[in-house]
């Protein structure tokens, strides 16, 4: 059973209601603004800033890419040492300069066969990029 609530008194009746009509101004206002359109430099101001996002933009593809890349690039060394990426931190942790060099040589020539080769350098370089961000 639904119940009903009388939201106004039965006794008080609505009260009809009214609208003004807004009056506008009879003569147009000038409004300022900071940048004249008249400004012959503004196409070219226009054009410096869309360059300028163009650049920040390309910059940030190239930085996420490269993160991306030493991420792949770590994770394919994992996968040839068979190892854990914790565990293979630990282990470059522990070597010299020349057992490291030896290491990334060997996964550079199996790894360069299906892949675009890189050189041993950077392959060295990248994983310890990728391990300082770790």
């Amino acid at each position: 059973m639904a119940l009903r609530f009388h939201l106004l008194h039965p006794k008080i009746t609505p009260q009809p209601i009214t609208f003004q009509p807004h009056r506008f101004p009879t003569r147009p206002q000038n409004a300022s603004c900071t940048r004249s359109t008249n400004n012959p430099n503004l196409a070219s101001d226009l054009a410096i800033e869309v360059e300028k996002k163009k650049i920040h933009t390309h910059l940030a593809q190239r930085v996420e890419a490269m993160r991306k890349s030493r991420e792949l690039l770590f994770t394919e060394l994992c996968n040839y040492l068979q190892l854990k990426p914790e565990e293979l931190k630990n282990k470059l942790g522990k070597m010299n300069e020349e057992e490291k060099w030896v290491l990334v040589r060997g996964f550079v020539s199996e790894w360069s066969v299906d892949f675009h080769p890189l050189s041993a350098r950077s392959v060295k370089e990248l994983v310890e990029e990728h391990l300082v961000e770790l």
